[in-house]
């Protein structure tokens, strides 16, 4: 059996892309929260800071934001307690439609260094 030269660089791009994966992988988490369908401004959905082990003094040095597809200002975050309520009220029919499964999926993105968590809200 005979190797091309070539084939030593395809070998280390994949070991590349692994190792960018895993540490993409190190850097993000997931977190699930649930909130009653048509849940009012203001309504408690979740400790987020606390859930992501983040220290409440480091969410605004560390740009803490939180970013979703399509309407970003369903759910917000205090930045003097770190908990995610509701901003703008979840109608269930609007977001989703008929469909039996009903989420908003957030990025919360952290600096210094970069961190992103994903958060599914239902």
């Amino acid at each position: 059996m005979q190797f091309s030269r070539g084939s030593g660089l395809g070998s280390r791009s994949l070991l590349l892309s692994l190792l960018l994966l895993a540490a993409w992988a190190a850097g993000s988490a997931q977190i699930h929260y649930s909130v009653p369908e048509e849940a009012k401004h203001g309504t408690f959905v979740g400790r987020i800071a606390q859930d992501l082990g983040l220290e409440l003094a480091e969410l605004v040095p560390r740009l803490f934001r939180v970013a979703s597809k399509g309407r970003g200002d369903l759910l917000e975050v205090n930045l003097q307690n770190g908990i995610l309520f509701v901003n703008s009220r979840l109608d269930r029919e609007e977001l989703c439609g008929r469909s039996a499964v009903c989420g908003v999926h957030l990025e919360v993105i952290v600096e210094k260094p970069l961190q992103v968590f994903h958060v599914e809200v239902e």
